[in-house]
């Protein structure tokens, strides 16, 4: 049996944007030693039902797979379950983005799909 179609398939997979599965999940110990680490941090407080995240991530996705933007760990932290992270950093909305660098929150948006606000964002922690 051989596989004609596997080695163009193997391309094609390899220039698709990044996805929701390239997100960490949110784990407070290991979120919290990444950001005391002063990595370049890019938080997604979703909601699965949020039309809006839904669009963030398709903007976020070509974004983080570009070489540039390699040093982001992206986390995704699930606004309805995620209690202790909404109120330790006083989000009141899904589909926020929260970016850390050197230890530190430096920039925050809410409901942002622009993609030139989005890559001024992730600009702010490269």
């Amino acid at each position: 049996m051989t596989f004609r179609f596997a080695a163009p398939l193997a391309v094609l997979m390899m220039t698709l944007p990044a996805a929701a599965g390239d997100f960490k999940p949110y784990e407070k110990a290991s979120f919290d030693r990444l950001v005391a680490s002063g990595q370049p941090v890019l938080v997604h407080v979703h909601a699965d039902w949020c039309p809006t995240c839904k669009r963030q991530l398709s903007v976020l996705g070509p974004m983080l797979a570009d070489p540039a933007n390699a040093s982001i760990t992206p986390v995704t932290v699930n606004f309805d379950t995620e209690t202790g992270f909404k109120r330790a950093y006083k989000v009141g909305n899904q589909s926020t983005l929260i970016v850390f660098k050197g230890g530190r929150e430096v920039a925050r948006s809410f409901y942002e799909t622009d993609i030139a606000a989005i890559g001024g964002l992730l600009a702010r922690v490269r």
